[in-house]
């Protein structure tokens, strides 16, 4: 982790929980950063949870569910991550989704048929849009760079819903998905 890194990500994502936080010293983003990445994180996994409530009887699903197409995988599900900082460990979390990159502001598109059931902000995930498909299976899209649908619409498999991009807490371009049965990856 980078003062840079720091500097970029941290101030947004407060804005939104603690909009008169200071994060002027590096000691300050470091202690926001802490926060976020720990009370943050567990309520937008609460949140994320809750939508599963929101799901429909009908399986909405038709065939295969698809992956960003000619994407590298950056980060697997579950992988361990250890945040180093200034030579020191400060933090562990656990990966929970796959991370894809293409090319910046790569087209985001549907893995699924179903009906959308968040589309905005949500903390360390950044612009995020999330589909119900059905019988408790759910889609997860991080970080876009722009969102092209809202909640409510209803969805087709491949159909474009955003841009690939850096918001919420994320180094770099890409697409963070994940897969979700009854609230859980």
């Amino acid at each position: 982790m980078s003062d840079a890194f720091f500097k970029r990500v941290v101030p947004p994502i407060l804005e939104a929980r603690l909009p008169h936080a200071s994060v002027g010293t590096p000691e300050q983003r470091l202690e926001a950063f802490l926060r976020i990445n720990g009370d943050v994180r567990r309520a937008n996994d609460t949140q994320i949870e809750e939508l599963a409530r929101t799901t429909s009887p009908e399986k909405m699903w038709r065939a295969a569910f698809t992956r960003m197409g000619r994407a590298k995988s950056e980060a697997v599900f579950a992988d361990h991550r250890t945040y180093v900082y200034g030579g020191r460990e400060i933090d562990q979390q656990v990966h929970l989704g796959a991370d894809l990159a293409s090319t910046r502001g790569a087209a985001v598109t549907a893995s699924n048929t179903g009906r959308v059931v968040f589309a905005g902000v949500l903390g360390i995930y950044g612009n995020c849009v999330v589909i119900d498909h059905g019988m408790g299976v759910q889609s997860l899209y991080a970080h876009l760079s722009s969102v092209t649908v809202e909640a409510g619409d209803r969805v087709n498999r491949g159909e474009t819903i955003g841009r690939s991009g850096s918001t919420g807490m994320a180094g770099g371009d890409h697409l963070h998905f994940a897969v979700l049965v009854a609230g859980r990856r």
